[in-house]
């Protein structure tokens, strides 16, 4: 067989597992929300049409950007896309929508305080834990249904953002519409308050703050803690993502809407969290380097991955020099097989991190690592 020709062992489906129980659940809950989510779009959408879509393409051109910054968050092993794309439609579709459905809860708080008291306080005490358990449960469906996806904090964390950016997405829309207005000039009011003047903050953060805890807890690898610790930093995670919202949330700390005083106000509530996530993905870094160093050294990957190279693969950076300086010597079509000779070896050191016992596994990844490296030894002037 020619070496350009070797065959590449199939990966294993990301996210299309109805093997799994969990799927399902997943799904029928993820339409049952969706079914909530789309009934009162479209009834939002009779309030202006013109209105309706320029929130659209307004949340578009800040949500795409957005997603491919956390997306490749993670330096070492990106994430399937069709999970990342399933944690964003749980939080557009699912969470929102049975975020809706629980909306009962204001009556019940009526009923025992008062309707002034629920009014004011429900918002900043209930919807959070609400909200947040709603977006975690997807989570932690995900994890069920693609187990091996989910390593450390980085996983959780890029997963959590994602799911808190559809959570987002969707419910701009709905206070564009309902209490900007809907129309154009109030949906761009609502955009410049809510998503210009808050930046990143709100439920990206809450929830990419849930799914690092969420990954904590799931983390397989020997080194990765005691169960207690883990459990500790979770909890943490998590208090400190409900906390932000109910913050947030807090009657009286938010401007009239107008008031030039709006970015100076959301920047002093929202700055100490987003430098707490900001210090929680330093820290989340430094243990997939860690952990991919250790790896890396592993007699298990040692002859798949040379010295030089486990050298460049630790710095993403040099990761992407290489792949360049290949593409300008040898053109497009080396330059991609050697970019996912590297995602494959990086993927192999985590495998072995992770997951050692699984040895058919490791084997299968150390397979797709090799044909690889003789399909990009076969280009012609790529070299060693």
């Amino acid at each position: 067989m020619n070496a350009a020709a070797a065959p590449i062992p199939a990966r294993r489906r990301a996210f299309w597992r109805p093997a799994e129980p969990a799927f399902w659940v997943f799904a029928v809950f993820l339409v049952a929300g969706a079914v909530t989510t789309v009934r009162t779009l479209g009834d939002l959408s009779g309030v202006s049409r013109s209105g309706w879509i320029l929130a659209w393409v307004l949340l578009a051109i800040y949500a795409v950007p957005i997603a491919i910054l956390v997306y490749r968050l993670d330096l070492y092993e990106r994430e399937p896309i069709a999970l990342a794309a399933a944690a964003f439609a749980w939080g557009a579709l699912g969470a929102t929508g049975l975020s809706i459905q629980a909306a009962g809860w204001n009556d019940a708080l009526a009923a025992w305080f008062g309707a002034d008291a629920a009014a004011t306080w429900g918002p900043a005490l209930v919807t959070p834990v609400i909200e947040e358990l709603l977006k975690a449960a997807g989570l932690v469906l995900l994890v069920f249904i693609a187990r091996d996806e989910f390593d450390d904090m980085m996983d959780g964390f890029v997963y959590g953002a994602l799911a808190g950016l559809g959570f987002a997405v969707v419910e701009d829309v709905v206070y564009f519409m309902a209490v900007f207005g809907g129309t154009p000039s109030g949906v761009i009011e609502g955009f410049s308050l809510r998503v210009l003047a808050s930046g990143v903050y709100g439920h990206v953060l809450y929830t990419a703050l849930v799914g690092m805890a969420i990954g904590v807890l799931a983390s397989t690898r020997p080194d990765a803690g005691t169960r207690g610790r883990r459990a500790a930093i979770a909890a943490g995670l998590v208090g400190v993502a409900v906390l932000g919202h109910i913050v947030w949330n807090l009657p009286g700390t938010n401007p009239p809407a107008g008031s030039a005083w709006a970015p100076v106000v959301f920047a002093i509530k929202g700055v100490p969290l987003l430098v707490f996530v900001g210090l929680a993905v330093a820290m989340a870094h430094r243990r997939e380097r860690r952990w991919l160093a250790r790896a890396l050294a592993s007699r298990e990957v040692a002859d798949v991955v040379t010295p030089a190279e486990a050298r460049v693969l630790g710095d993403p950076k040099a990761r992407a020099a290489a792949v360049r300086a290949l593409r300008r010597r040898a053109g497009r079509g080396p330059a991609t097989t050697l970019q996912r000779l590297q995602r494959e070896q990086v993927n192999l050191a985590m495998m072995v991190s992770d997951r050692p016992e699984d040895t058919a596994a490791i084997a299968t990844q150390r397979d797709r690592c090799a044909s690889l490296r003789l399909a990009l030894g076969a280009a012609p002037g790529a070299g060693a």
